[in-house]
């Protein structure tokens, strides 16, 4: 289970048993006084539901709640002067779901009066400050909710400000976090859900909860500030002052999220015993390829020179608004296979590019088994994308292209060259001859920073 700045997929089974333990000790005061109670009423029809019932819960609170609930009728009308322990259940309850009626003395006075009008009027009930069925049955089922943290319009308390906070940071904004789930927090809510193909409700139950979740777990994937620092300790203290030079480099103009794709890469095909002109070819690649988990984009600004294979990843499987320059950590490793399955049974008919060298066809199935593979979450971060696109690398130099180093290694040998046929023999762009250019010339800056 995820659980990401207060909000839980499920009940958070800790504030459940310190709620179980306060309302059984609470029951259990009530007890004695309503023993003698029972014992007059028992000849009387009695109802399932009252002021203290929780139907679905267990152990002991559920026992003692149900005991209380044998006691009053559904029909019970509670107002102004009531007293007992059915007042004192309301009183509990009411000051549970945020609406205080400042105790809880068993005795139904003002405070409690205007304590469910505020009820009544969060959840639309006529605002006499009588506890009717209607209102009876409200409050039983808000207490429900609020035991299992499902939370709507009326609700209120620390989840709920935790919740406006959230979508707020995700962009939906509540115009405040005051722990009072209004209409401003239910537009957010009822925005995020569907912009999360959920169903809009504007209630936030536990699928909500898990989407809000996984979107904050997203939201460490954004375009990181700073490179990562990384593990030169299998290198030697020549190669570490190579990856050294490439990181505070400012002379190639890289983003910090391609700089990190550059040096993650560059760190394990040094370890790997490669030369430093091959790895500068591969980094010259990468350069003028994607960054770690992103989806190839299919909004051409120019329609026309949009690819015959994104046409048809448009036009079948919703690639545009689902996919398209997204990243995986977006999207998920699970809804990305699923995409990859749909192409691969297409024939490749369509396909699309992934990641740091915009894998393609049959080579991104190989790079989303890498990801499964090296990512420990289903939406991995820019790090780890990055970590397991350079193992996919090696495995595929090592493996199915290991012709590429061979090759190079008959030639010059120069960075140029092996920008060149890193790009001729392992990328094989569109518009090649251009491309091995400028790829060649990429790799050629960057060996003279390494090398400085």
């Amino acid at each position: 289970m995820i659980i990401s700045n207060g909000i839980n997929t499920n009940v958070d089974a800790t504030a459940n048993a310190q709620r179980m333990t306060t309302g059984s000790k609470n029951v259990q005061a009530l007890n004695a006084q309503m023993a003698a109670t029972q014992t007059t009423k028992s000849s009387s029809t009695v109802g399932s539901e009252s002021l203290g019932v929780v139907l679905n819960l267990s152990g002991a609170l559920s026992a003692n709640m149900n005991r209380v609930a044998t006691t009053y009728s559904s029909s019970t009308t509670l107002k102004m002067g009531s007293q007992g322990s059915a007042v004192r259940v309301l009183q509990t309850k009411l000051t549970e779901l945020g609406y205080s009626t400042k105790g809880t003395d068993g005795i139904f006075g003002n405070n409690t009066r205007n304590a469910v009008i505020e009820f009544q009027r969060a959840y639309g009930l006529d605002a006499d400050g009588i506890v009717g069925n209607a209102t009876r049955n409200q409050i039983n089922t808000c207490y429900t909710n609020h035991l299992n943290n499902v939370l709507s319009v009326g609700s209120r308390g620390s989840n709920v400000k935790k919740l406006q906070e959230n979508l707020t940071k995700l962009g939906y904004n509540t115009y405040g976090a005051d722990g009072i789930f209004g209409n401003n927090t239910k537009k957010a809510v009822l925005s995020f859900q569907r912009a999360n193909n959920l169903s809009a409700d504007g209630i936030v139950g536990a699928n909500t909860h898990k989407a809000i979740n996984a979107a904050l777990e997203r939201l460490k994937n954004k375009p990181i500030d700073n490179p990562v620092d990384i593990d030169t300790s299998d290198l030697t203290a020549k190669q570490a002052k190579m990856i050294e030079n490439l990181k505070n480099d400012t002379s190639l103009g890289l983003t910090s999220t391609k700089k990190t794709a550059m040096l993650t890469a560059a760190e394990r095909l040094l370890s790997e015993g490669y030369e430093v002109e091959f790895v500068a070819g591969v980094l010259g690649n990468i350069q003028a390829e994607g960054s770690p988990g992103i989806f190839e984009s299919s909004n051409y600004s120019n329609p026309n020179n949009r690819p015959s294979y994104l046409k048809y990843m448009d036009n079948n499987f919703n690639y545009r608004s689902e996919f398209s320059g997204k990243t995986i950590s977006q999207v998920g490793i699970d809804k990305a296979v699923t995409l990859q399955e749909k192409a691969e049974n297409s024939g490749f008919a369509g396909k699309f590019g992934l990641g740091m060298i915009q894998w393609t066809g049959s080579r991104t199935t190989g790079l989303l088994q890498a990801y499964e593979k090296y990512c420990s979450s289903n939406y991995p971060t820019v790090e780890e994308c990055a970590k397991a696109e350079a193992n996919y690398i090696v495995d595929e130099l090592q493996g199915s292209h290991s012709y590429v180093y061979s090759n190079w290694k008959k030639g010059n040998m120069t960075a140029q060259s092996a920008g060149e046929i890193v790009c001729r023999q392992y990328e094989v762009p569109a518009n090649i001859d251009y491309q091995a250019r400028t790829r060649g010339q990429n790799a050629n800056a960057i060996y003279n920073v390494m090398m400085k």
